[in-house]
């Protein structure tokens, strides 16, 4: 699995296979395994991290040994969903049928017909 690193400092993308090596740097000087860089860093939660298990780091900014960090780039994972849901897509005809989509009608008059039956309950008699 190929994953990308995006550097908090210059936007830089970075590439690695598996894991990102604690040491990683950016060409920047920047180091890349960071919680700035994780998904799990959160400045409005405890610790900053949405990881409860993670052991607390104090510098954010500067490389730590967290084993559960999560870069913040795009996983290869991510683009092969998406290749797999356009060959499907394509073998079904056309776009996917989306979630809000409803037997018998289009969202929109599905819409329609909803507000006007809940207009229909508290219209004064």
């Amino acid at each position: 699995m190929n994953i990308v690193v995006i550097c908090h400092v210059c936007q830089r993308q970075h590439s690695f296979s598996d894991i990102v090596p604690f040491r990683a740097e950016c060409d920047c000087s920047a180091d890349l395994h960071v919680c700035l860089n994780c998904r799990f860093y959160d400045p409005y939660v405890e610790n900053q991290c949405r990881e409860d298990q993670a052991d607390p780091v104090a510098v954010k900014d500067r490389r730590n040994l967290c084993e559960y960090f999560k870069p913040l780039g795009k996983d290869a994972g991510d683009d092969e969903a998406t290749a797999a849901k356009a060959k499907l897509a394509a073998l079904f005809g056309g776009a996917a049928p989306s979630a809000s989509s409803v037997v018998g009608g289009s969202p929109s008059s599905a819409a329609d017909e909803a507000k006007r039956k809940l207009e229909d309950l508290f219209r004064k008699k």
